[in-house]
């Protein structure tokens, strides 16, 4: 790969990162608004002011009776909430869980909207700099060493079948491919820009904010840099992910499937069905469950715990838009639930 090659092109490669694949094909569900205030139903670890008394008894409790958490992210339904800060006076932040594949139509959104809730904050935080440049130290974390090869590491009818799904990478790049990468690439389907990619219309939704809060002189914030997302991705052992890649290899047709239902999860806003779908590892025996779980901890838990670190000032102060993938949001180690521990009120936001 070119040195030429920048964060925002990686992101297309991107997808173990954030548990989701390539566009599911079909028909787009309908824009809808995507700020509004939240309804009744939605989940809040405030008392909402006086409700009409026409509106149904829905309100989910703040705390998790079961587990006693500050947040009840099982009821917790949506990919927008509102972050109120504990400090007085603040103004109120958005916290949008993105997905980084798909145009606005495919995933239900309204660029429109999403353009004036990012125009209406003073601070973008999100992941990592798009334009951050390709540096040649970082294929470390996407070759393996020269003395290793992946056709070994999972066998040589899997390296075959793997050639077939991947017909545009040569077989020599293929080997020197750690387990994760290719398993990225199968997820994702392909490395390619999506046609039409300057197009508003099928732009990503992580371009689509970044280039607004570019455009509006918004001050821009990283949670993490470019290595640090590599080295989240390149923290398993190449011989112990090597199972996972296995065994999807052995039903590439789960692959597809899991994108599916990622994909209708995030328009449905169901970001706990979502994490549930993840966490049941469908396919995979006990030996790539493990595998798998261990690479969990350092994509989702540990990031979420270090987001939170840099999230907590920049929120108390107010005014944020902050753009991470939806993925992180969710579980009792997710954002949300991290922000209601510190101190931060949160409620879902209708689309």
């Amino acid at each position: 790969m070119a040195t030429a090659l920048t964060a925002r092109g990686w992101q297309g490669w991107n997808g173990v990162l954030l548990l989701c694949c390539s566009l599911l094909a079909g028909a787009p569900a309908a824009a809808r608004p995507l700020l509004q205030s939240a309804p009744a139903s939605a989940v809040s670890t405030k008392q909402p002011a006086a409700a009409s008394t026409s509106a149904p008894s829905t309100q989910a409790p703040s705390t998790s009776a079961a587990t006693d958490e500050p947040f009840n992210w099982r009821a917790a339904r949506g990919v927008l909430f509102r972050i109120h800060s504990p400090q007085p006076g603040a103004a109120d932040s958005l916290l949008f869980g993105t997905i980084h594949i798909g145009a606005p139509a495919e995933l239900g959104l309204d660029p429109q909207r999403v353009g004036d809730a990012v125009r209406g904050q003073h601070t973008l935080i999100n992941e990592v700099d798009g334009n951050t440049p390709w540096q040649k130290s970082y294929d470390r974390y996407r070759f393996l060493a020269p003395e290793q090869s992946l056709a070994r590491l999972i066998g040589g009818v899997e390296f075959i079948e793997l050639g077939t799904l991947l017909p545009e990478h040569s077989g020599r790049q293929l080997d020197r491919f750690k387990p994760w990468v290719a398993m990225t690439l199968l997820e994702e389907g392909q490395d390619a820009p999506l046609p039409n990619a300057g197009d508003a219309q099928h732009r990503s939704i992580d371009d689509m904010v970044e280039e607004v809060a570019h455009t509006h002189g918004l001050k821009l914030v990283h949670l993490e840099t470019l290595e640090d997302q590599l080295a989240a991705l390149d923290c398993m052992p190449a011989a112990d992910y090597a199972v996972v890649l296995q065994q999807r290899l052995a039903d590439p047709q789960e692959l597809r499937a899991e994108t599916e239902r990622s994909l209708a999860f995030y328009r449905a806003g169901d970001l706990p069905g979502w994490l549930a779908d993840i966490d049941a590892m469908h396919g995979l025996d006990a030996q790539a469950q493990g595998a798998e779980r261990r690479a969990q901890r350092c994509l989702l838990e540990q990031r979420n715990a270090r987001w939170i670190e840099e999230l907590e000032p920049l929120l108390r102060a107010g005014g944020c838009f902050v753009a991470v993938g939806a993925i992180h949001l969710t579980g009792k180690d997710g954002l949300l639930v991290g922000l209601a521990r510190r101190g931060f009120a949160v409620s879902a936001q209708t689309w």
